[in-house]
């Protein structure tokens, strides 16, 4: 299992130091020439009972859907990371509905971050969207009336945006929830982790 001290959170961009290794042989040549585009990886669950840091990425051509592909590596070969790229940052390439939606974000005072198909195509130009592509959206939540304010915030937006709206609240040190899971009032409320699946009590959320 990784350990707490490695700071990594799903969804979190990471750029190593040398070409991680493919969970499948024969994605290899699709590995290296990623690394090699100086292309970063994104943090997944673990796969595996080992200390190795779980990575992922997708390739995309025009015409195909978009391929995702499994690897992993070691910790100490993670030269930098970054959260996923803004809602502001996606809007710049995206006039229109995007744009209203990060100055929405933007005067409710909410940092949200796209991971996803609309991440893949912000940071390499490719061909990730399509016109039933959702928009997947992550908001760090540190105290329960900022996760309220967030998940009511993307409530509101839901039915107003032509796409589907989804994604995660990601609480610190904890592990990210479904936002319209995060409304309901039920007890127990599923929280996902690097190396966990599980559910938690609601009222545990904050200790």
């Amino acid at each position: 299992m990784l350990t707490v001290k490695t700071m990594l959170r799903r969804h979190e961009l990471v750029w190593l130091s040398r070409t991680p290794q493919p969970d499948v042989t024969g994605d290899a040549s699709a590995v290296a020439r990623w690394h090699a585009e100086g292309n970063p990886f994104v943090v997944c669950r673990q796969r595996g009972g080992d200390d190795s840091v779980p990575l992922g990425f997708c390739v995309a051509s025009p015409g195909q859907r978009p391929r995702r592909i499994a690897a992993h590596s070691r910790q100490e070969e993670i030269a930098r990371t970054a959260r996923p790229p803004s809602l502001e940052e996606v809007a710049a390439l995206q006039p229109g509905t995007f744009a209203r939606l990060s100055g929405a974000a933007s005067q409710a005072g909410l940092d949200v971050r796209v991971f996803g198909s609309w991440m893949w195509q912000t940071l390499t130009g490719g061909f990730y969207v399509n016109a039933a592509s959702d928009l997947d959206v992550l908001i760090d939540v540190a105290d329960a009336a900022r996760a309220e304010r967030a998940a009511s915030f993307l409530q509101r937006k839901a039915g107003k945006c032509p796409f589907k709206l989804d994604g995660e609240l990601s609480f610190p040190g904890l592990g990210e929830i479904h936002w319209r899971e995060y409304l309901n009032d039920e007890p127990l409320i599923l929280v996902k982790s690097i190396a966990t699946v599980r559910m938690v009590r609601r009222e545990d959320l904050w200790k």
